[in-house]
């Protein structure tokens, strides 16, 4: 199992405000992480559809990401390794999905590191 840096956590805690989509409500909870070449990250939260939360996230990645990964209720990572292997974690929290997220990463690289989360519930 990966060690989650105590600088991560104190990072995802001190942003969580800024990408928690607070109650979005029964029917609205859909969200998605995406992530591509040079730098490209973008998210998506309270969305009605998983389609909807994947067109989202395409427009905040301007169409440049290649690895979207969608959530229901619930927080999203992905993580991304110094080769460009990633890995992505869905949990009740951003710090158990990073946990996760970085376990998958370290399968298919080294160095793995957050790349965006988001939660959308």
């Amino acid at each position: 199992m990966r060690f989650i840096k105590p600088m991560l956590g104190l990072i995802l805690l001190v942003q969580a405000s800024a990408s928690r989509a607070g109650d979005c409500g029964y029917e609205a909870c859909w969200g998605a992480v995406a992530i591509g070449p040079n730098g490209a990250w973008g998210y998506s939260h309270s969305q009605q559809s998983e389609s909807e939360a994947r067109l989202s996230v395409r427009s905040a990645c301007e169409d440049d990401c290649n690895v979207i990964e969608t959530f229901y209720n619930a927080c999203g990572v992905l993580a991304e390794a110094s080769n460009g292997g990633w890995g992505f974690g869905t949990a009740d929290t951003t710090a158990r999905a990073a946990e996760t997220a970085l376990e998958y990463c370290d399968g298919y690289g080294s160095n793995c590191e957050v790349r965006v989360w988001v939660c959308s519930k």
